[in-house]
């Protein structure tokens, strides 16, 4: 896995949390979830963030965005950053000019 990784095209616009969230047919995709740490303690979170009509859409996904982290078979960990396309990015293995792109203090 690369230091940097697409995940979702902002082309998705306000979908992006829904599709994160949710699988082919629009049910929580609790495999995925689970991998990047979001428990079932927290699984409002992603019943909100999969309906973009539900009240607290966007603080779910915010919610989700500071803290889902994903841990590779390298013990490397990702996290999600946003910034109109959805990001998972493993900082440490980043490089400088990767950084620089991303807008990373150095």
């Amino acid at each position: 896995m690369n230091a940097v990784n697409l995940i979702l095209s902002d082309a998705r616009g306000i979908y992006i949390p829904r599709d994160f969230v949710t699988g082919d047919y629009n049910e929580i995709a609790v495999d995925h979830c689970s991998a990047w740490g979001l428990n079932e303690g927290n699984r409002g979170d992603w019943e909100a963030a999969a309906n973009p009509d539900a009240e607290w859409y966007w603080e779910a996904w915010q919610y989700i965005l500071d803290n889902a982290k994903f841990t590779d078979s390298n013990g490397d960990i990702f996290t999600l950053y946003q910034d109109g396309d959805l990001w998972g990015l493993c900082v440490d293995r980043m490089t400088e000019e990767e950084k620089q792109n991303f807008g990373f203090e150095e």
